[in-house]
């Protein structure tokens, strides 16, 4: 019976070096920003709002073929207060290191350690009323927001304070 065994768990080892291993990759998570955790604006009474993330979208600039991430917030009383004065959370701006425009398959690719990752597709728009590239995200590339504690010691104390961290995520 144990040489039946043993011949098992020989068969079973060997076939496991034989059978392909699946390649399975992290996530990547890079940090893009941080920004205040409130807004306040210029109407109404005066008071900070909570501020949140309200959406990411790719830009492509097709000449240079860089590509990067736009990421908007809103604050909850934002479609009262910036009708009448316009002054809205500034958006992020971000190219990220590995993140561009490759013109030959009109995708923008997020490239690191010789893995590349389709974060969206570029198409032309075909319009009378808009022209330019239309960017459709594939689901591979996301952004996400976390409000966070930090701490900063600017040499004689610390100073705390809330703040949303927007993170670009690869799956």
């Amino acid at each position: 019976m144990s040489a039946m065994n043993d011949s098992i768990k020989l068969f079973l080892a060997v076939l496991g070096f034989l059978l392909p291993v699946p390649l399975v990759y992290a996530s990547t998570s890079i940090k893009i920003a941080t920004v205040p955790a409130e807004f306040t604006p210029y109407s109404g009474p005066g008071l900070p709002e909570p501020v949140s993330m309200s959406g990411y979208y790719f830009e492509v600039n097709e000449e240079t073929a860089r590509a990067r991430v736009v990421v908007d917030y809103m604050y909850r009383d934002q479609m009262v207060f910036a009708e009448e004065d316009g002054h809205i959370p500034e958006p992020t701006y971000a190219q990220i290191p590995g993140l561009v425009y490759e013109p030959s398959t009109h995708a923008i690719v997020y490239e690191r350690d010789g893995r590349k990752t389709v974060c969206a597709v570029v198409q032309e728009r075909r319009s009378r009323f808009l022209s330019g590239p239309r960017v459709k995200p594939t689901g591979n590339c996301t952004v996400s927001a976390k409000t966070t504690d930090h701490a900063e010691d600017d040499g004689w104390r610390i100073r705390r304070f809330r703040a949303i961290d927007v993170y670009f995520d690869v799956q």
